[in-house]
Order: structure tokens, then C-alpha cells, then sequence
């Protein structure tokens, strides 16, 4: 049995990884969901020196609800959160941990793994990698099982690349996928450009939107003779008559003449393709689906997105359950003290240093597990990002020790110096022109090093920062200033 509720309210919070920190007061607070096998209350025991050597299954980071899914013969695991988000699947999951597999048909099974990746995209590894077919597969997938939340993630991420295709090219995805948005700067560069349509590309436009394309070229084509004969009688140097005398004033500013006017045709252009319905906001017409007597195939376990690699994590007395990919490393937990524990239904079950506490380990958490198309985006405060940093130190953990330093470097500009030097000690990171910005200003400010601070920011920042403060006070002294001490 699941520790999940079935209410839509609980799985949103799964899926938004974002949530306020759980605390260790909290895990000791709360009604534990006891595992399997755990005995009722010994007579004569309190219920606080019980539960305090009990363990608690964590209710965001545990994850052990998935639904079987067929695409194709291929069978995969997916978290239910996930799927309680689909307008077109999500009523068929009434009972959890059915045996029966649900079938999606309509996509493929390289779709789906598109889909899969991308939805598991995390902000400390980026979503940089994936190429244009897996953005189009895990849309056709994220259209079939009708996940807006994703759908509008690829969609936006897919705009960028869209716009250096071929136009003709991005009007196909665009209809494919039925997204208006991708339709109308492919229309806009069909209609500004200098050459004609060719026969073919009529062809591929339809009738329809051949005579919109047309319509809006021959305007454009007015408005620019308009625009130039406006420019040349406005703008040309006349003579003047000043002081008793002709005068001819300087030539006009040509370049900023051509960057207004053709600023103005470029707004004229997007003005008239969004006033055609069938270019900017066409009827998108769905096929029927066609009956089919084809038996669903036997289905066999996918051997990469079947959730196999599901690690369960002791903090103490809180639970945890999570791919170990999230940890960057596969071997890292590996090499923690584990043992078996047959009750969790599990395999190993990794224990992690007593020094580590629950409200830390949720912090990190928080961090390795967040996604880019989260809502509320990932948002902490200092002391939780320092926090998490400690963590993504101390167990190797690149990536999310990479994305950390950069929240920190552009969330907090005004952050105290010693503060921003001692993330840097811990995240032993490289030089760069941030760096050595936060050594320089360290060097200029009033008053020397203290040993705290010297202690806090580390060798190599404070050689760097006396170095730059040697040169300054030097500089100063030759100036006849005393307010740098």
C-alpha cells in the first residue's frame, strides 16, 4: 500500500519538488505511515520514546506509486504524480497498483522515452542536451496523455530552435503538433522575404494560406515604396533660409532613419499575418480515430524506464526513496554503510552519517530534485543554498555544487563579501571574473582581515585578497589616504 493519498492536492506537491522545509521537529510531529511489518504500541511505552526510534516514510521524498504504462510492446514505469496531471488518462487511475498495464496508443516508444527524459530534466544538470527530435517526441507524448504543464515547457523550450529552420519546415512541426505559437514568425519570414513562392511551396502551403501569404506581401510591398517615397520627401536636406542667408543643413542620420523604418515593416508585417486567421489561429483538425481489431502485444519491461534504480535512504529516522541517478554518481550512496531490509520491499537501504539531520538532507533534496518547469520555480533563501552546497561537497555531487555557486551568483549581488568567499571555499570553485570581482572589493573596503574571516573564506582567498590589498593600500598611500583602515 502506497503512502500516497489519492487527493489531487498531495500529488501536485510531489510534482512541484518546491515545498517548505521539513523540519526535524516536524518528522516528530507527525502521524508516521509505519512500514510494513512494524509492531503495534508495546504496553507501557509512550508514544514519544516510541516513535522517536520508529522510521517515517518521508511524504514528498518517498517515492514508491507508479503506474504501468504500454506504448507499443514496451512496458514503463511512471511515477502516478505524473499521470494524475493527464486531462486524457487520468481517470483511468482509480485503483493504484493495478496489474494491468495502461496502454497508450497514437505515440511511439521512442516518444515516449523523449517524453520521459525530458519530464525528468532537473535545473542542477540542465535540459540543454536533449536534441530537437526529443523536444518533438516528448511533445507528441506530452499532447497524447494531455499534460499541459510539460506540454507548455516544450513548447516554449522548442521556440528558439524552431526559428532557424526553414520556414516551410517549422509550419509542418507547428501543425503536427497543433501549436499556433510556432506559426507566426515562420509566416512572418515567408512574407517578408524577396523571392516569390515556388510552385512547390504552394503546394505545401494549400490554397488557403497560399492567398493569406500572398495578400500580405503585395501590402508589405506598397507599404515599403509608401514608407521610402515618406523618408526621402521628409528627411531629405533642404535649403533653409537663417540669419539673411541660405543655409543647407547637415545629411540626415541615415542609419537611424533605415533602423526606424524598418522597424516599422516588421511591425506591419506581424500586424497583418496575426489579422489572417488561417496563418496565425488555424482550425485545428484531429483525425478520427480509426476502429481497430489489433490485439494490444504482449508488453515486456523497458530495460532503462522500468524504475529499477529506486534507492531507499535512512536520515535518521525519516525514509527516503529515489533514483539513484539524482545523485549524480551511482556508486556514491553505494559506498555508504547499507544493509538489507526485506520489509521495505526495497533491496538496500543506505544510512546516512548521524551528523547529517532531516531538515538538511530535505534542503538538498529540494535542489537535486527541482525541474525547470516546476511551479513556484526553485526559490531559497542564503543560509538554504550554503546548506545545500555543504551537502553537494561533501558527496561529490558536480552538478548540483556547479548550479548551486550560480544561484548564488546571481541571486545575491548585495550578499556580504565573507559570505560569497566562504560559498567559494566550499564549493572549491575555479577562478573566474566573479571571483576575482569579490576579491577586489574585498581589498577596498575598511579595515583589515579578521582572523574569524580569514578562517571562514581560506587560504587561497585570503593570499589573494592581502596581495590586492597591499597594492590598494600602496595606491592609497601615495593618494594621502588614511580612511582605508
Amino acid at each position: 500500500m502506497s503512502h500516497f493519498d489519492d487527493s489531487l492536492d498531495e500529488l501536485d506537491e510531489v510534482m512541484s519538488y518546491v515545498s517548505t522545509t521539513f523540519s526535524e521537529a516536524d518528522a516528530q510531529s507527525l502521524s508516521p505511515r509505519l512500514c510494513p511489518g512494524t509492531p503495534k504500541l508495546p504496553v507501557g511505552e509512550t508514544l514519544l520514546s516510541w516513535e522517536a526510534n520508529k522510521e517515517w516514510r518521508h511524504p514528498k521524498f518517498y517515492w514508491s506509486d507508479f503506474v504501468d504504462i504500454q506504448v507499443e510492446s514496451m512496458l514503463y514505469r511512471v511515477p502516478r504524480a505524473i499521470m494524475q496531471q493527464s486531462e486524457n488518462f487520468k481517470t483511468n487511475l482509480s485503483t493504484k497498483n493495478s496489474p494491468i498495464s495502461l496502454y497508450v496508443d497514437e505515440i511511439t516508444t521512442r516518444e515516449m522515452e523523449a517524453f520521459l527524459d525530458v519530464s525528468d530534466a532537473r535545473l542542477v544538470t540542465g535540459d540543454d542536451c536533449f536534441t530537437f527530435e526529443q523536444w518533438a517526441g516528448a511533445l507528441a507524448t506530452a499532447n497524447r496523455l494531455g499534460i499541459s504543464r510539460i506540454r507548455s515547457y516544450v513548447t516554449q523550450r522548442l521556440q528558439g530552435a524552431l526559428n532557424r529552420l526553414d520556414p516551410f519546415d517549422c509550419i509542418d512541426v507547428a501543425t503536427k503538433y497543433h501549436v499556433h505559437e510556432w506559426l507566426l514568425q515562420p509566416f512572418i519570414r515567408i512574407c517578408e522575404r524577396q523571392d516569390p513562392l515556388s510552385p512547390a511551396e504552394v503546394s505545401r502551403l494549400g490554397s488557403e494560406r497560399t492567398s493569406a501569404v500572398c495578400r500580405i506581401r503585395e501590402k508589405l510591398s506598397a507599404h515599403k515604396f509608401e514608407s521610402a517615397i515618406t523618408w526621402v520627401d521628409s528627411q531629405w536636406p533642404q535649403e533653409i533660409y537663417v540669419d539673411d542667408e541660405y543655409y543647407t543643413p547637415p545629411p540626415p542620420q541615415w542609419v537611424t532613419m533605415a533602423g526606424a523604418l524598418e522597424a516599422a515593416r516588421v511591425g506591419e508585417a506581424k500586424r497583418l499575418t496575426e489579422l489572417e486567421p488561417v496563418l496565425s489561429k488555424p482550425d485545428f483538425q484531429s483525425p478520427d480515430p480509426q476502429a481497430t481489431d489489433d490485439k494490444v502485444p504482449q508488453g515486456m519491461p523497458h530495460p532503462k524506464y522500468w524504475q529499477t534504480d529506486l534507492r531507499t535512504i535512512r536520515v535518521r529516522n525519516c525514509l527516503y526513496q529515489l533514483p539513484i541517478h539524482y545523485f549524480d554518481q551511482p556508486s556514491l550512496l553505494g559506498e555508504i554503510q547499507t544493509h538489507r531490509d526485506s520489509s521495505l520491499g526495497s533491496g538496500d537501504l543506505a544510512m546516512l552519517p548521524h551528523d547529517i539531520v532531516v531538515s538538511d538532507w530535505n534542503i538538498f533534496l529540494d535542489i537535486v530534485t527541482a525541474r525547470p518547469f516546476d511551479e513556484p520555480l526553485l526559490s531559497l533563501g542564503f543560509s538554504s543554498w550554503m546548506t545545500g552546497l555543504r551537502l553537494a561537497t561533501r558527496f561529490e555531487h558536480d552538478s548540483a555544487r556547479r548550479y548551486i555557486i550560480q544561484r548564488i551568483q546571481t541571486d545575491f549581488p548585495t550578499q556580504d563579501l565573507i559570505d560569497l568567499l566562504e560559498a567559494v571555499k566550499i564549493a572549491d570553485a575555479a577562478h573566474s571574473d566573479w571571483l576575482q570581482s569579490l576579491y577586489e572589493s574585498l581589498s577596498k573596503r575598511n579595515g583589515s582581515l579578521s582572523p574569524e574571516e580569514i578562517r571562514r573564506i581560506g587560504e587561497k582567498a585570503t593570499a589573494e585578497v592581502c596581495k590586492l590589498r597591499d597594492q590598494y593600500m600602496w595606491n592609497a598611500g601615495q593618494c594621502g589616504s588614511r580612511n582605508v583602515f
